[in-house]
């Protein structure tokens, strides 16, 4: 299992990426199973990483905010890495989620977390993740490597920096410093990223640094399939690649950011590779990061639970089906609440709290005339706006069955990116620090109460009926 952090999907070239940045995952997917529609359910890394590992959605776990302090995975949660574990396989992490909340050392012999808290390069993580294949390679084994390349603060080595900066190093954009300070979340940016590039000529360059992350990540990956190769083990392998969530460039509110549940967010790489088990296959069905966990399953002759959210891709696999999903169902809350729906066509957002990003409180983005998602058309198409809702609103009661949704309870306690980025504000008050940008420690107070569906869409289609 290969998690890559931060990675959206059309970085990778077959996904439509033309800077040639993933040659090895190219490879991987013309040789496996490459789904085009993959969809994070839950964002960001947390809630992602749970809802694939559980192959439940955030609203049945209760996992739907990253950082949130009161979260906690029942004990009783089906897990991938302990059904593997419990099947007799040799189980093992490298990873450091562990380090954030503690469901995500289960399952597991070995959990290996790299150095420091968290992002080392690819480079380390191979480095501790090979000897241990090397032990392992004559037993049926389960690894999880999770890559954190592509996430901030985007400090890829030589000669991947150099390769992708060549052509935003030349230009200097004067309004630069401005441009980074319009952004309401700029103080923890500052901190976390901004503050670790050096100079920054112009926006450009910030996003040529995430590609060359990208590109390096890839670079590793080839070095983890030439182990498995030296290893004698490479075609008896199952891969599974995919991407938690993907990262805002400049196209949303949230710059170099995975807030919004935009496509640049929420539509991931997802691949699997098994020569002589899965035919090489293009499948553009929708299909959702909560699928995995029944697919891995069901690939290798273990026991699928019932009691899922998943549903099995081994039909769309073998070419036994070619639809899966007609929606997607995603949800945020962590620097703001917010559910949609996607569908072929639309995509449907809903706003329950937006935190320090003010946007309207009902999206609608037709993606056939408008695949970047620029025009919120929701007053425009009433009825498709209901439509969706109306199918957000019977998948949460079909959930939640009458019990309480774990998105109020973070809303109730403060959403975890804005209480971060309000400590930080504090801290640079009490530290007598001057702030030349329009965002203050009250910045919750300046925002609206969390709205009920029926307040969010009376604006758009008038009243809402109580059912």
């Amino acid at each position: 299992m290969v998690s890559m952090d931060t990675v959206r999907a059309d970085r990778l070239g077959v996904l439509g990426g033309m800077r040639g940045l993933t040659p090895n995952l190219d490879r991987i997917a013309d040789e496996g199973a490459l789904f085009t529609n993959a969809f994070a359910s839950d964002i960001p890394t947390q809630p992602s990483h749970t809802a694939l590992f559980t192959g439940r959605y955030g609203v049945n776990t209760g996992i739907v905010s990253h950082f949130h302090p009161h979260s906690k995975l029942a004990d009783d949660v089906p897990w991938l890495p302990s059904l593997f574990r419990s099947a007799g396989y040799r189980t093992g992490a490298v990873d450091h989620l562990f380090a954030m909340k503690d469901w995500f050392i289960r399952g597991y012999d070995n959990y290996m977390p790299p150095p420091g808290r968290s992002r080392s390069p690819g480079s380390v993580i191979n480095d501790i993740a090979f000897p241990w294949l090397a032990a392992n390679a004559d037993r049926d084994f389960y690894l999880l490597l999770h890559y954190w390349d592509a996430h901030i603060p985007y400090l890829p080595p030589s000669p991947f920096k150099e390769r992708f900066t060549a052509t935003s190093l030349t230009r200097q954009e004067s309004q630069i410093e401005q441009q980074l300070r319009s952004r309401p979340s700029y103080p923890l940016f500052k901190r976390n990223l901004y503050d670790h590039l050096g100079p920054i000529p112009n926006l450009e360059y910030i996003a040529d640094l995430h590609d060359a992350e990208v590109a390096y990540l890839d670079f590793e990956i080839g070095r983890l399939l030439e182990h498995l190769g030296q290893q004698g083990i490479l075609d008896d392998t199952v891969l599974v690649f995919f991407g938690d969530h993907g990262e805002n460039m400049t196209e949303h509110d949230a710059w170099f950011d995975h807030a919004g549940l935009y496509e640049s967010v929420v539509h991931v790489p997802l691949l699997i590779w098994a020569p002589g088990l899965i035919a090489p296959a293009r499948i553009s069905t929708l299909v959702s990061l909560v699928d995995v966990m029944p697919t891995m399953l069901e690939l290798l002759d273990l026991s699928v639970g019932a009691d899922i959210d998943g549903r099995s891709l081994v039909p769309l696999l073998r070419g036994e089906a070619t639809s899966h999903r007609n929606e997607i169902m995603l949800s945020e809350c962590t620097w703001q609440a917010k559910r949609g729906v996607r569908t072929e066509r639309w995509k449907f957002i809903r706003c329950y709290d937006p935190g320090i990003y003010l946007r309207e409180n009902v999206e609608l983005y037709d993606l056939e005339d408008d695949p970047n998602e620029q025009r919120n058309i929701a007053q425009l198409q009433p009825e498709i706006t209901r439509m969706l809702s109306e199918k957000l609103d019977t998948w949460l009661s079909d959930n939640l069955q009458s019990g309480p949704d774990p998105m109020r309870a973070v809303i109730e306690h403060g959403l975890p990116a804005v209480a971060r980025l309000e400590d930080l504000l504090r801290e640079e008050s009490q530290n007598g620090m001057l702030r030349t940008q329009g965002v203050s420690a009250s910045t919750r107070s300046q925002v609206p109460e969390p709205s009920t569906p029926e307040t969010l869409l009376a604006g758009v289609l008038g009243p809402v009926d109580a059912e």
